[in-house]
């Protein structure tokens, strides 16, 4: 019985010792790991796309296979999105792209960190902001009277731009591409001024001043 306990022993001992040799599983958590420094792509819609590769590198005479790390992102808005990867034979790296919003006027982080075992590797990406809308105000003088025409280019926010209102009907207003045009409809000497508002794609307001002369 001893004999036999002794056999089962060294049995187990050798079949670890052979697994070892064969390199790979999960169990491997030396090497180095790495995130490569991401790559931000603008979507044109107040979100950015970023791009990481996350590599294993196994010790040499080792495998990736079998081999699970566990990446997490995580942005200013305390938005967060895990993974776990598990490397496949063959391959040591695996992409992750991340859909981020952007802030209006203040520009936002996200943080991507991988783990396996005790390693651990982070990179961070800035997203810039939103530039807030803006509009440079139309005036008119007493000799621009009806059908005369000025333009003010539209900035920042996300296109398109859709005009929402006129506060006078004195005044035609439209909106093309990032280009707010005013006709002057009326003719006077008399000061008066109105508001015309813009919306933006994401719902933000613009209000332009515009100065004229009514009878």
């Amino acid at each position: 019985m001893k004999a036999l306990r002794c056999l089962t022993v060294l049995l187990s001992i050798a079949i670890i010792m052979m697994l070892q040799a064969c390199g790979g599983g999960s169990s491997d958590t030396a090497g180095s790991l790495t995130i490569s420094t991401p790559t931000s792509l603008d979507n044109k819609d107040g979100t950015f796309s970023v791009t990481a590769t996350v590599t294993y590198t196994p010790p040499a005479g080792k495998s990736a296979q079998g081999v699970e790390v566990t990446t997490n992102a995580t942005d200013d808005f305390g938005n967060s999105q895990s993974d776990t990867h598990t490397y496949s034979s063959g391959s040591n790296a695996v992409i992750y792209t991340y859909r981020v919003f952007q802030s209006v006027g203040t520009s936002t982080s996200l943080s991507i960190v991988s783990n396996i075992g005790g390693m651990r590797s982070g990179v961070s990406v800035v997203i810039p902001a939103i530039t807030p809308l803006s509009a440079v105000g139309i005036q008119f003088t007493s000799l621009e009277g009806a059908g005369i025409t000025k333009t003010s280019a539209i900035t920042g926010g996300i296109a398109p731009y859709t005009l929402v209102s006129v506060s006078s009907s004195d005044l035609n207003a439209t909106v093309a591409g990032s280009t707010l045009s005013v006709t002057n409809l009326t003719t006077g000497a008399t000061p008066a001024s109105a508001t015309i508002i813009v919306l933006d794609a994401f719902g933000s307001q613009l209000s332009v001043n515009v100065g004229y002369f009514r009878p």
